[in-house]
């Protein structure tokens, strides 16, 4: 071998694709198999290719505790592959439509009612103003004569109509506590804005209580993404949420009486009217992987990184605010495609899909794992951007980006590593309009999906 020209070594070692078959990654401007290129880099080297060992740990006997009761609540013990909608401007829907998702997730984003427009409002759209009528999520696309709350029971209806669990990521906080600028400790100290936003609260979960106690039906209720992180990243509320102030008793009145009235109390308070008011709904928190103010572990390209003793610091500042008496934990990757991040000269995004070089796959699932472990629930990946390799990096500016990633087709191929996270699901969409979606990715997810979907699916790790 060593007297073999590397030329025709390095064309020989291309033959290795099939049985080096990996994720799609982009070398300069060619896109190949992302083991392709360790195979022939090995083959060139004189090396033999290695392949890094599976992500395989131990699963948590608390969070397989969770796991089974959370397989009670929903139906199934097996990963959901989830997609999300988006009735605006770009309707997913028709994209999804027919695809053998089992879990579809929809925003609820927009402000609060003021008190003088609550009582109207939430009697009847006709009776709302004009003003209200347009920007509160309770009365988006309804009809004359109609109860509010349409855009949330399209999502239920529709995804009872398709056997889908539906999962409302509730994100009204920022318009109605933080006014829409991000300061929330400042919009915490606003009595009145706390508890316009724990009055909508209160409304979404008896919609979606009526729509279970009718249906019987499954429901995921994915509370405040990015919320708790901001809380934890800097500020009065870095060390602890009880740092914050909030006056939870008075604005959750008669809710929340034993809670402090602090930010850990207002996390408390949510969880437990969650529980008073939609009794059969699963609910989870999100942890952030930026949380610690020490930049996205997600995305560090630093091996000495102590991703344990992170996700441990995140996973106790979340028990603080209730986390752990909910029933699953929200997790995500990253809120934008690889493609897209180095368009802006980022290229550092890149998950190495063969876990040697960091970002990697590996390291994020420790992350969530070390999460899951403290919380003691089990994992939602949520927002996983939907880029491919198979796409040609572009934006039009109407929003209708399409841009390269690894990670759906990484995820779909290693669904035992998903699993070993403690994870319950994979919830695909864009994190901005400009980004690859359901429209734009060309049908490669749905395909994904399909052939899932002919299996019996991947087991939870507790359950195999």
């Amino acid at each position: 071998m060593q007297n073999t020209p590397k030329a025709w070594l390095c064309s020989l070692a291309l033959l290795l694709k099939t049985a080096c078959s990996g994720t799609a990654v982009c070398a300069g401007a060619t896109c190949v198999a992302a083991t392709v290129v360790a195979c022939v880099g090995a083959a060139c080297n004189g090396t033999a290719y290695v392949p890094p060992p599976p992500f395989n740990p131990k699963p948590s006997e608390d969070v397989c505790e969770a796991q089974e009761r959370l397989a009670a609540k929903l139906g199934t013990n097996r990963v959901l592959m989830g997609i999300m909608t988006e009735g605006g401007a770009h309707n997913y829907e028709n994209a999804i439509r027919g695809v053998p998702y089992g879990l579809k997730y929809l925003y609820l984003a927009s402000r609060a009612l003021e008190p003088g427009d609550f009582s109207n409002c939430t009697a009847s759209c006709d009776n709302c103003p004009r003003r209200q009528d347009a920007s509160w999520w309770g009365c988006w696309n309804h009809q004359p004569g109609e109860r509010p709350g349409r855009h949330l029971r399209n999502l239920l209806q529709s995804s009872e109509a398709a056997g889908q669990i539906p999962m409302v990521v509730y994100y009204t906080v920022f318009r109605t506590i933080a006014e829409g600028a991000g300061h929330l400790p400042g919009g915490l100290l606003n009595d009145s804005n706390v508890r316009d936003y724990l009055r909508d609260w209160r409304f979404t979960l008896g919609v979606v209580n009526d729509y279970q106690q009718q249906s019987g039906k499954p429901v995921m209720i994915h509370i405040e993404p990015d919320l708790w992180g901001f809380a934890q990243q800097g500020g009065p509320g870095r060390r602890s949420p009880r740092d914050l102030p909030t006056n939870v008793q008075w604005a959750a009145e008669p809710d929340c009486p034993e809670q402090e009235n602090n930010f850990a109390g207002f996390g408390e308070c949510m969880v437990r009217m969650a529980r008073r008011y939609a009794p059969q709904a699963t609910i989870g928190l999100m942890a952030s992987g930026w949380a610690t103010g020490m930049g996205d572990i997600n995305l560090s390209t630093d091996p000495r990184l102590d991703v344990e003793g992170i996700a441990r610091s995140t996973g106790e500042y979340m028990n603080e605010l209730g986390a752990n008496l909910a029933d699953f934990l929200v997790v995500e990757f990253s809120d934008r495609d690889a493609g897209y991040y180095a368009a802006q000269g980022q290229s550092t995004r890149w998950y190495d899909p063969n876990n040697r070089t960091f970002p990697n796959f590996h390291r994020t699932f420790l992350w969530g794992k070390t999460l899951a472990d403290t919380v003691k629930l089990p994992l939602v990946w949520w927002q996983i951007p939907m880029g491919h390799m198979g796409l040609g990096n572009r934006d039009d500016g109407r929003c209708t980006g399409a841009w390269q990633d690894n990670r759906v087709d990484y995820l779909l191929e290693h669904l035992d590593e998903v699993a070993a996270t403690q994870a319950v699901a994979l919830a695909f969409g864009p994190g901005a309009c400009n980004q690859t979606s359901p429209e734009t990715d060309g049908g490669n997810l749905a395909n994904r999906v399909r052939t899932y979907a002919a299996t019996s699916g991947q087991p939870w790790v507790c359950q195999r």
